[in-house]
């Protein structure tokens, strides 16, 4: 059985903190084996800077978030904006993305990465299963 590599940006972990969504456990289910859990170091950047600067929710839920992730997740080298990131271990690593923005999600599709989000009409995630 293959363990397959989820790298996950900022959005799709703060929808875990602010909506109470099992993130995780649906990754796991739709993945269906035994999966590494990443981010990227700029998505870990980003989540500190929003646990201190994000208005009260955010900084909230980006707190937890990140102490989710020490717990968690394996973080990967990588360099640029988040997005930028997500894109690169996700190629690198021949990773799962998850994500619930809109702009990542396409350009993701484009480039033939698997991918997980956020079906906002049942507030469930689904897969794009391109392989």
């Amino acid at each position: 059985m293959k363990i397959e590599c989820v790298v996950f940006d900022t959005s799709a972990l703060l929808l875990m903190f602010t909506e109470g969504i099992r993130v995780v456990d649906q990754v796991i289910e739709l993945v269906n084996s035994p999966i590494i859990l990443m981010i990227p170091k700029p998505i870990l950047n980003e989540l500190m800077k929003l646990s201190r600067l994000g208005r009260p929710r955010v900084s909230r839920a980006s707190r937890s978030a990140l102490n989710y992730i020490i717990n968690n997740f394996s973080i990967a080298n990588a360099t640029g904006s988040p997005d930028d990131s997500v894109v690169e271990v996700a190629r690198r690593y021949n990773c799962v993305a998850v994500t619930c923005d809109m702009k990542l999600l396409r350009r993701l599709r484009q480039l033939g990465v698997k991918t997980i989000y956020l079906r906002a009409s049942s507030g469930r995630l689904e897969t794009d299963d391109q392989s």
